[in-house]
């Protein structure tokens, strides 16, 4: 009877076990999937970058404009960079499809150097990320064709929710704002925060090359 008894506790003991060891498989496989489906969205952002960079360079020396890919829904708009970090190229029209590769520029918005706001968006697990540190009164450059560069400097940040349009406004000063979603680094999809920075126009640092 002992040995009965010690025989159904052990098989017990490894069916226990076999169910851990699968449960700690399923919990393998999805933290697998969830670093491998960030790394593609970096390695996506980045890869584009790249190309778009390519096709930006020969937009500079025509003006016309050249999509990065054949089938690319937008061509190079525009030149950001934010606090001397590492230039974004911009895409106009704020699509998904577009943001998935690049800051987009709002059509709705102000087009540069028109004495209004220009409302950049992107996302803030790849291109936007560093807007999460950003220090205050940071310097954003945008360059456009023909070789024209306008500098702003930060002069707010602020978290909304989505439904609040009024960082879309006209201030009455030229400013540029970038919007991305908001808490960085969360696991909340879909989340109806929006991360805020607005920086308006320095005019004494335009220079046109």
């Amino acid at each position: 009877m002992k040995g009965l008894l010690k025989r159904f506790s052990s098989k017990n003991r490894k069916q226990r076990l076999t169910v851990f060891h699968k449960l700690l498989l399923v919990m393998v496989l999805a933290a697998l999937l969830l670093f491998s489906k960030g790394a593609y969205m970096q390695g996506k952002a980045y890869l584009a970058q790249q190309l778009l960079t390519f096709a930006w360079a020969r937009h500079q020396q025509d003006g016309e404009l050249y999509k990065a890919w054949p089938w690319a829904d937008s061509a190079p708009f525009a030149q950001l960079t934010i606090n001397e970090q590492e230039p974004l190229i911009i895409l106009s029209g704020a699509t998904g499809s577009n943001l998935a590769f690049a800051p987009a520029w709002m059509v709705s918005s102000a087009a540069f150097n028109q004495g209004a706001n220009s409302v950049l968006v992107g996302h803030n697990d790849t291109h936007f990320k560093q807007l999460e540190d950003l220090p205050p009164a940071s310097y954003i450059t945008i360059k456009t064709y023909p070789q024209l560069q306008m500098s702003y400097q930060v002069v707010a940040t602020k978290i909304v929710n989505e439904k609040d349009l009024s960082v879309l406004e006209n201030s009455g000063f030229e400013t540029i704002t970038l919007i991305t979603c908001y808490p960085f680094d969360a696991d909340i999809i879909n989340s109806d925060l929006r991360f805020v920075v607005i920086a308006k126009r320095v005019q004494q640092k335009e220079t046109g090359v």
